[in-house]
């Protein structure tokens, strides 16, 4: 059905496309606002009398003039007040609405792929990891969870949209397209001062478009290819009057995986059996894993939740499917006056994803299925700002496991007021967060959960930024913000002190030294889950337990920049950096134990001891230290009205101190190992029944609660631990390039490149080593008309489809058609 409804927008839209066609008359008019919104490629493809008409509505004498002022567009995102790109006091970069469209690129995620210092992997076909200069998969050696890029925060005109379940961002769960995007500004360095928690590495705000008389009634892009891949976005923008905007949008998205059998890996030895013989681990069916044992026990044993079967059917429904979503929006504009606004924004997403897991089961995949709606109000008068938001639904992390699914609120409120003194701007801030989650109503008895009740993690916090101006060459600037939170019961602090010196108008030094944290998560703090581990022969039971003391993971940064237009159609940008993170946490062994599994039976003579592990496991901070340094260079050269290139490269070590080479399993394994050794295991075994059975006797142990007795138990850890370990999760180099070329006026050619180098992923079973790639994308536009654009896009287009994600797809060269419109 779902098919159906993607064809029929995607004819919808293409009668649109066609129907702008036969009704396009004369040019639009140039204004100044729409020059100035024009991307060089757009500017380029302008005949000579519309060219010479922009350089005089701007006000500028050359060709060139106007170049450099299209180079150097407005930012906000890099210190919450706007200012042109190349004043910028941060590591900043700006995507427009323009570069996104023509890039060819399929997702929000994939257009990142340009921004200099982004690293962004293929998952499956449309799920990406995205990460601000690396620092990823730490602490190494740990379930694929901690894979997830918890250190950036994402927004969408400043709401947040992180995930505080067990933090990170789910992609797909973002309600907006292309079409809602005015640009994306991606701020590298920690930035919590500016933004509150989670942004330790950095911020990507995705900033919707602002509706004038200049926007296009409706507009639209569609592409449908390879894979069963459907794209499109289609939106209507109207201004009513001179106080008042409407908006309305919708985006969906459809792909394929290349297959649609499933990869059981190799969890420690594990001796897999399928139809009774003995089989490697690798690609299976779902019927395959039904049938599959792992040693004695079935691999993937169904079990009943409320009348309802919970089995490999139902945790992958749509196996061949990488991804399915759909979301919608709703934009309505107030303002009364020149110095009040009101904006209102409201949308609702569905979305279905198979990717990466977030439990421990014996494939590295899962799917994910989501249903969220928010309302944001951002508000100002003059000086003052208001933004509050709400964010709530369902998200079911590993459908077909229970206790994975939680319904969720988010309540954002901010609020900030720019005062001007002189040569001093000051901008203090008042907000207050709060996150809740419950998976009661998903669960079919409390204790199946790892919440088992509604838990909440709540944020008050005040901030101030300073910016000062001494002399028309320096300014210093200073942000600092502190936040209580109710878990851990604790204040902490992040700053930013940033210096710029401006040499002449087209060089410019800056500095930076800033301080983030990151925020409490759901799982960190709260989990209580019992896992009856039923697919591995030990052990018995692993206890998950949250800690609400514990630290907070923080980041230090010292960066040095440059930025320089040695002409004014060039523009270059570097950065060095240097950063210090700490306070690493992850739910580890805290202690393991010998149970009887069969006290009472043992008491009444009719069993030998049947003695198993079990496992405590708790959020516990860790003494490692992640030491990085690196240096991007980016370069933006308009070679000629025809013909733009743009490119970026990144080198980067990071190193260890404090670092454990050891697995869950491997400590877990040590511990176990010592207690077996225990000379007098017998007589401890006899003593817990004993014990046991007096508990029962008095009332104090419920033999309906806990069926087993503690026989003996360590927490000892092997001291094994390594400085100035090489992390090779984060790739050594990475970049991008692009040229943007237009030999006539209606075509277009877009070739785009992004590589990195060699990784090595560690997890708790094994370290995989994922190769270098080079992605080789291009897309060739014809404008047929100032209102319909037909293009090919090509993506991968060498069909390098080496694994870019340990354990994941390997994801082949795809073609896509489509046309872009507007009228």
């Amino acid at each position: 059905m779902l098919r159906i409804k993607y064809i029929t927008i995607l004819l919808v839209s293409l009668f649109m496309g066609m129907t702008a066609l036969a009704q396009e008359g004369e040019k639009s008019s140039l204004t100044k606002e729409k020059v100035l919104s024009m991307t060089t490629e757009e500017l380029s493809a302008l005949d000579l009398d519309d060219l010479m008409a922009a350089i005089d509505i701007v006000g500028v004498s050359s060709l060139e003039e106007l170049y450099e002022l299209l180079l150097n567009k407005d930012v906000t995102s890099a210190s919450k007040s706007e200012e042109s790109l190349f004043d910028s006091p941060l590591s900043t970069t700006v995507l427009s609405h323009e570069q996104i469209i023509a890039s060819g690129a399929t997702s929000i995620e994939e257009a990142l792929r340009l921004v200099p210092g982004l690293i962004v992997r293929e998952k499956t076909n449309g799920n990406f990891d995205v990460h601000i200069r690396g620092n990823d998969n730490l602490p190494a050696k740990n379930m694929i969870l901690y894979s997830e890029n918890m250190n950036t925060l994402v927004m969408i005109n400043g709401r947040p949209v992180f995930n505080y379940s067990h933090g990170g961002t789910l992609w797909e769960t973002l309600p907006v397209g292309f079409e809602d995007i005015d640009r994306i500004e991606v701020v590298r360095g920690p930035a919590s001062a500016l933004y509150g928690p989670n942004a330790l590495s950095g911020v990507i705000n995705i900033i919707t478009q602002t509706i004038t008389e200049e926007s296009p009634l409706v507009s639209g892009n569609v592409q449908a290819g390879s894979l069963n891949t459907y794209l499109g976005d289609v939106a209507f923008r109207k201004k009513l009057s001179d106080k008042f905007n409407v908006g309305l949008s919708a985006n969906f998205e459809t792909r394929d995986r290349e297959r649609e059998d499933l990869l059981v890996y190799d969890r420690g030895g594990a001796q897999y059996s399928l139809d009774g013989n003995p089989v490697d681990p690798g690609y299976f069916t779902r019927d395959e894993i039904n049938r599959m044992m792992n040693g004695s026990l079935p691999l993937w044993p169904p079990y009943d939740v409320n009348g309802e079967t919970y089995d490999i059917y139902k945790s992958f429904p749509d196996p061949e499917k990488a991804k399915e979503r759909m979301g919608v929006n709703g934009y309505l504009d107030f303002m009364p006056n020149e110095n009040t606004s009101v904006n209102l924004m409201a949308g609702h997403q569905n979305s279905q994803v198979v990717t990466s897991l977030m439990g421990d089961v014996p494939t590295p995949y899962t799917t994910k299925k989501a249903a969220t709606s928010y309302v944001d109000l951002r508000a100002s008068y003059k000086g003052f700002n208001l933004q509050a938001n709400y964010n709530g639904g369902t998200i079911d992390y590993m459908m077909g496991n229970e206790g994975f699914e939680l319904d969720n609120q988010q309540i954002n409120i901010q609020a900030e007021y720019d005062w001007h003194l002189g040569k001093v701007s000051i901008r203090p801030g008042i907000s207050y967060q709060s996150m809740s989650y419950d998976d009661t109503d998903h669960i079919a008895e409390i204790g199946n959960g790892y919440l088992n009740k509604e838990q909440t993690i709540n944020i008050l916090a005040g901030s101030a930024r300073f910016d000062y101006r001494p002399t028309d060459k320096l300014r210093l600037v200073a942000a600092l913000r502190a936040e209580k939170y109710n878990y851990p019961d604790d204040i902490y602090a992040s700053w930013q002190f940033v210096g710029s010196y401006k040499i002449n108008d087209n060089n410019i030094l800056r500095a930076v030294y800033s301080r983030a944290n990151q925020s409490s998560f759901l799982v960190n703090t709260y989990s209580n889950y019992t896992w009856n581990v039923v697919n591995m022969t030990y052990p018995r039971i692993m206890q998950f337990d949250g800690n609400k003391e514990h630290d907070l993971k923080t980041m230090d940064m010292i960066e040095v920049g440059y930025r320089t237009r040695p002409a004014k159609n060039l523009f270059i940008d570097v950065e060095a950096f240097y950063t210090v993170s700490e306070d690493f946490g992850a739910l580890l062994p805290a202690g393991s134990s010998l149970a009887v599994y069969n006290p009472l039976d043992v008491a009444a003579g009719t069993a030998m001891p049947d003695v198993n592990g079990y496992v405590n496991i708790q959020y516990q901070n860790l003494d490692l230290v992640a030491k990085q340094k690196g240096l991007t260079a980016s370069v933006d050269w308009v070679i000629s009205e025809k013909l733009v290139a743009n490119g970026n490269f990144t080198i980067q070590e990071t190193r260890l101190d404090n670092y454990i080479p050891l697995s869950r399993n491997d400590v877990v394994g040590y511990q176990a190992g010592l207690l077996m050794a225990d000379p007098d295991l017998n007589t401890k075994v006899g003593q817990a029944v004993m014990a046991y059975v007096a508990g029962v006797q008095d009332g104090t142990i419920d033999p309906a609660v806990q069926t087993y007795a503690i026989a003996s138990t360590t927490n000892a850890i092997p001291d094994v631990e390594e400085d100035d370990y090489e992390h090779k999760a984060t790739p050594s180099y990475y970049g991008a390039f692009s040229l943007t070329y237009r030999p006539i006026e209606k075509l277009e050619i877009f070739p785009q490149a992004y590589f990195y180098g060699e990784q090595e992923f560690e997890s708790q079973y094994s370290t995989e080593k994922i190769d270098g790639k080079f992605l080789l994308n291009a897309k060739v536009s014809y404008k047929a008309s100032d209102k319909l654009t037909f293009f090919v896009n090509g993506r991968n287009i060498l069909n390098m489809n080496e694994r870019e994600f340990a354990y994941m797809d390997e994801i082949p060269g795809m073609v896509l058609g489509g046309l872009s419109f507007k009228f």
